[in-house]
């Protein structure tokens, strides 16, 4: 158990470190592939998104829905989207006892005690074992393990964390599809973990658990990614021979793709203008 929280705190510096320098970028170049949101596979959606509105403030910022799914996209002021999406057609999945997502967050013990008030699966971590950091592990009502960090400001969604069953597959791919780069590495007896960076948004995690086995995963997107090179990204994913499907959308100027990463997680690809 000390090396799963081990990883929590080791995250989270890297994650802190190197959001710090992508501030002191802001003036640099666009980016050319960035997470535009974390995506949660979800149940009930009025559940769900209320949890989010009332624990963390977010309001819906867009709603996307069709007989396959039902999809309230969740945002704070700015920065980085969290997408609620609720299949129809597919029956729900086992969820990984490993977080999927971060969030940043102000006044991290008192929002912790209101939700183990209200009886919602929260602990904080030892402080001891963080390096001193503020960092707790929430459910969502879907069960989806959320890690929390205190950070002075506003809150923001920090970062998606990818379940791969072999990280230097999984590495090796969105380094070559997105040329995200790598950064921060760990490894202990319980997880083999990489953190990618991805423009100057949240990271992106890929976590190999080397105690949990595979778990089913959903054909449904757990991350969108966005790109100013659409057709070079939509060339390289298919030299990569993992397969995609388009997505029908009737926005103009945009297209989007789901690809496979080599771990069998769906990729949402969204083209945006440079």
């Amino acid at each position: 158990m000390a090396a799963v929280t081990k990883h929590f705190s080791t995250t989270v510096l890297a994650a802190l470190c190197w959001l710090a320098c992508a501030a002191q970028s802001a003036d640099a170049p666009m980016p050319l592939n960035k997470i535009g949101a974390v995506k949660l596979i979800i149940g009930d959606v009025k559940e769900n998104q209320a949890f989010f509105e009332q624990t963390f403030g977010m309001k819906e910022a867009d709603h996307y829905s069709d007989k396959a799914y039902d999809e309230p996209i969740m945002a704070f002021e700015g920065g980085a989207h969290l997408a609620l999406f609720s299949p129809r057609q597919e029956a729900p999945l086992q969820k990984s006892a490993f977080p999927v997502a971060l969030i940043y967050t102000p006044e991290l013990e008192a929002l912790v005690k209101r939700l183990q008030d209200a009886k919602r699966p929260a602990r904080m971590l030892d402080a001891a074992q963080t390096g001193g950091l503020k960092i707790a592990i929430v459910k969502d009502p879907s069960g989806n393990a959320i890690e929390l960090v205190e950070r002075p400001g506003k809150p923001a969604v920090g970062g998606a964390k990818l379940i791969v069953n072999e990280r230097q597959k999984a590495e090796e791919f969105y380094s070559k599809i997105f040329n995200a780069t790598p950064g921060q590495r760990y490894k202990t007896a319980v997880y083999d973990e990489v953190l990618m960076n991805l423009g100057n948004g949240p990271f992106l995690a890929l976590f190999q658990p080397l105690a949990e086995p595979a778990l089913p995963k959903s054909k449904y997107p757990v991350v969108a990614i966005y790109t100013s090179e659409f057709e070079a990204v939509l060339k390289r994913v298919g030299e990569a021979g993992l397969g995609y499907r388009e997505v029908p959308i009737n926005r103009a100027g945009m297209r989007i793709i789901v690809a496979t990463d080599p771990a069998g997680n769906a990729v949402e690809i969204i083209s945006r203008p440079p």
